[in-house]
């Protein structure tokens, strides 16, 4: 558990498991108290694909975002204990309602299916980093 909250959360390891597709900028320096903002966005497409998210509750294995933009709902990241050898469980939900007109229309067949594989990669390269 220990180890993950700080794979979670330190900068040199966080950077080395999040996805290259996104850029994730600290906006109060990097925090991950209740309240410490972050800005989300995409490189090569300007400011339609931002979104501002800050920390909306934070505590033992739990860091949980609120985000708003292109996009507005919730980012949480779970872990805990899971079997008896000392594994650690880590879970991680979006749920999201998109805002930019007609962005509802393509994200299904684009977007959509691009985040879901960047997820999936994102979640393998958490796991080796928690691991070494």
């Amino acid at each position: 558990m220990v180890r993950v909250g700080h794979v979670m959360t330190d900068q040199s390891h966080m950077e080395r498991w999040t996805s290259p597709a996104v850029r994730f900028t600290p906006l109060d320096g990097w925090r991950f108290d209740r309240g410490a903002r972050w800005r989300l966005s995409i490189p090569g497409l300007g400011s339609l694909l931002e979104a501002d998210y800050s920390v909306f509750d934070r505590r033992e294995g739990l860091i949980l975002w609120a985000f708003d933009g292109f996009w507005e709902g919730f980012d949480a990241w779970h872990w805990r204990p899971h079997g008896g050898s000392g594994e650690t469980l880590i879970q991680n939900r979006i749920e999201y309602r998109l805002k930019v007109p007609g962005l509802s229309l393509i994200w299904p067949a684009t977007v959509g299916p691009l985040m879901g594989w960047d997820a999936d990669v994102q979640m393998r390269r958490l796991q080796q980093v928690c691991e070494e």
